[in-house]
């Protein structure tokens, strides 16, 4: 029997498919399925990816799903920046920058539930990434942008264009979990890992819309800068039905309790 979070989170999905993907999915769709491509198949992607299994599970909604999601977008951005020169004078080949964003993406939020999760992140990561024997260049852009990737957060700059880019990328991945996925995932897998009741959520809500809404002036790469801004304003729409739905549904409850 479901619960009422899962309840909501189905009625949020339903609100959610009335809206037109974010144009990034058609836009981006040749480097999409190349990253896809590497991400299903490359042997070093798939072994980081067994290794950090148990660091998601129960993570918040920030789980495995949302790790492979911020990694193969990570490395859609990534293909972009490539092609575009941001990665100037790096003697590597297209599959390196890939695997280097995507295993970013997997990696970034292994601490997500400890405080300063970044920089707590990171170092797990480092240890993940010297497990794995990769390089000490590789795994100082990975560590480096997974410490870079907290919202609000003044950015540090990385030492070579290559981690600049990786950093950019990584943020901007996962930063567009920020609209549509967080009202339909994220919002109600951590309101139920927290037992939450809805009726507090939801006089939250607009200070946590105002929040997301601050994101859209953030993103860091080029093409984070051109498509990122749509995932937000599609989410905050979104969201906006969501909690026009959730005042109706819940109305009794926000009576009751009230202040």
């Amino acid at each position: 029997m479901a619960d009422i979070y899962e309840e909501m989170a189905a009625a949020s999905w339903k609100i959610a498919e009335q809206f037109p993907p974010p144009r990034f999915y058609s836009a981006c769709s040749k480097e999409l399925s190349r990253s896809y491509s590497i991400f299903a198949r490359d042997e070093l992607v798939l072994r980081c990816r067994k290794l950090v299994l148990t660091d998601l599970q129960d993570n918040l909604g920030h789980g495995l799903d949302h790790a492979q999601k911020v990694a193969v977008e990570a490395g859609a951005l990534a293909l972009i920046e490539d092609a575009s020169g941001a990665t100037r004078g790096f003697a590597g080949d297209e599959i390196e920058v890939l695997t280097l964003a995507q295993m970013a993406g997997l990696l970034h939020d292994v601490r997500r539930g400890e405080k300063g999760h970044a920089g707590a992140g990171a170092k797990a990561a480092e240890k993940t990434l010297r497990a794995l024997a990769v390089s000490r260049d590789d795994t100082r852009c990975i560590v480096e942008a997974i410490a870079n990737h907290e919202a609000f957060v003044e950015p540090k700059k990385m030492e070579s264009p290559l981690g600049q880019m990786i950093s950019n990328v990584l943020y901007d991945a996962d930063k567009f979990r920020w609209g549509p996925d967080n009202f339909t995932v994220t919002l109600w897998e951590m309101l139920r890992a927290r037992k939450v009741p809805i009726a507090v959520m939801i006089r939250r809500y607009p200070e946590g819309m105002a929040g997301i809404a601050r994101i859209k002036d953030t993103f860091r790469s080029q093409p984070g800068k051109l498509f990122g801004p749509e995932f937000i304003d599609l989410g905050l729409e979104i969201g906006e039905k969501i909690y026009e739905f959730l005042r109706e549904r819940f109305a009794e409850e926000l009576k009751s309790d009230a202040p």
